[in-house]
């Protein structure tokens, strides 16, 4: 019985440590991901308000993000 507690709570510290790091590394991307995705977002539209623009690159953000959860969840079934 402890054996086995022990193993899962390696395994557990495993990806909450996997997860640590890879909160760290998309929070490091993430202003070049935004000022990427508020570049894109002014070449194709007309609206010039600063609100308008970072509303729609982080929808555009959250939709692409959505989109890759949906992929890798049936990949990895």
């Amino acid at each position: 019985m402890m054996v086995k507690f022990k193993k899962e709570l390696i395994r557990q510290l495993r990806v909450a440590i996997a997860a640590a790091i890879g909160f760290v590394i998309a929070f490091s991307w993430r202003n070049f991901v935004f000022e990427l995705t508020k570049n894109w977002v002014k070449a194709i539209s007309t609206m010039t308000n600063t609100n308008f623009i970072n509303f729609t690159s982080s929808m555009l953000i959250t939709i692409i993000g959505v989109i890759l959860i949906i992929i890798s969840s049936k990949i990895l079934e």
